[in-house]
């Protein structure tokens, strides 16, 4: 009878344990967890003030607190997700797509590839026929323009999309569209979705990770050394080159080769390929007066390239206009926003304008940009 009472508060003891760990996690930290990644709403404590509490609103925002806020709660989330992912192969993360071998997708990258985003010849011709217009008058300030083409993941695998999707009946594309028009209307451009297709087969190391959903840090050098060279031949001048000290090659992967995964928050990693990690510093030629000043407007896929320094030693300090909403960098703690700016005095400044959109994006190619500066340029 002793030995059973001793059993009772044992467990009894345990649960409460248990019941008060995620109370201390919360107010002590006791154990260091990985903090969950992606699109996370975070909630601050409310300050307690009389007519927040007599409307309710402290009441609400502090239970919304809690709830954001208690012990263990990445912890936890990681393991309902895994349970999803690896029992009924569901993806706990906005807007991701398990295909066929656990490639992970977003929506919008196969819904560029099927055309289901498709915007219409008419709006593809008024957004390029004011890009040649722009083009135009930029080179009457002895400034180039060059709109670059990212890869998309869809575009790139298309044969691990799920089967709802493969059944689709494949329509015109964003893609199609703005490349048949640029090149009638003679814009500059770099076609990187067509060159990846081209190299798919051919190239030593992955251009995609299976988790990823940017160019791989491989591909994205590559990409990077094909810029350079082409704004180089632009302005008739010699660039700062990337110059590779080492190729690693992985099995765990890192960086922007794994983002989706990181975003699924997950408790165990994802099984993926190996990838390649290229090692380079920059060498200036030794006949360069001054870089061109380079002006990029770009998506996510410019990312990584400006992390690595491509517009401080490359670029001449130039400014990276992401989503051509934030301004980077910036000398503030917090970036400017482009509608502070005039927008025509800023891009005059550079020698260079660089517009980066991957397919994904295409339905909003360069996110206001080109419609901006024609109104200054063409105000009526």
């Amino acid at each position: 009878m002793e030995k059973q009472t001793k059993i009772k508060k044992y467990l009894f003891g345990g649960i409460m344990i248990l019941l008060l760990l995620p109370m201390l996690q919360a107010s002590l930290t006791i154990f260091k967890l990985k903090p969950l990644k992606g699109a996370i709403e975070t909630f601050e404590k409310p300050d307690f003030t009389f007519e927040t509490w007599k409307t309710g609103e402290f009441q609400k925002n502090y239970e919304k607190y809690l709830d954001n806020n208690f012990g263990f709660r990445s912890t936890f989330i990681r393991i309902n997700n895994q349970q999803a992912y690896s029992f009924y192969n569901e993806a706990k993360a906005n807007g991701v797509i398990i295909g066929k071998e656990n490639y992970l997708f977003e929506k919008n990258y196969l819904k560029a590839y099927l055309g289901t985003d498709y915007i219409g010849e008419k709006a593809i011709e008024s957004q390029v026929f004011k890009l040649k217009k722009i083009q135009d008058t930029l080179q009457k300030l002895n400034k180039d323009l060059l709109m670059i083409f990212a890869p998309g993941k869809g575009t790139f695998f298309p044969e691990y999309m799920p089967d709802y999707c493969a059944k689709q009946k494949r329509s015109k594309t964003n893609y199609s569209g703005y490349l048949s028009a640029i090149k009638s209307h003679k814009i500059n451009y770099l076609d990187f979705n067509q060159w990846f297709l081209n190299m798919k087969s051919k190239s030593k190391y992955p251009l995609y990770g299976k988790a990823g959903i940017h160019w791989s840090k491989y591909g994205e050098y590559l990409a990077a050394d094909s810029i350079i060279e082409v704004i180089g031949k632009m302005r008739k001048t010699a660039m700062t080159k990337l110059v590779l000290d080492k190729l690693e090659v992985k099995k765990v992967n890192e960086q922007g080769d794994y983002d989706i995964g990181e975003g699924m928050n997950l408790f165990f990693m994802m099984d993926t390929y190996p990838m390649a990690y290229p090692t380079f510093h920059y060498e200036k030629p030794k006949n360069q007066q001054k870089a061109p000043k380079v002006l990029v407007v770009s998506d996510s896929y410019f990312w990584g390239m400006f992390n690595a320094g491509i517009s401080r030693e490359v670029f001449d300090d130039g400014q990276f206009w992401f989503y051509n909403q934030e301004i980077y960098p910036d000398s503030d703690d917090s970036p400017k926003n482009v509608g502070d700016i005039d927008i025509q005095l800023e891009v005059e400044k550079n020698e260079v304008v660089v517009l980066i959109c991957t397919d994904a994006n295409l339905f909003k190619f360069a996110f206001g940009f080109v419609d901006q500066l024609y109104a200054k340029y063409y105000p009526k």
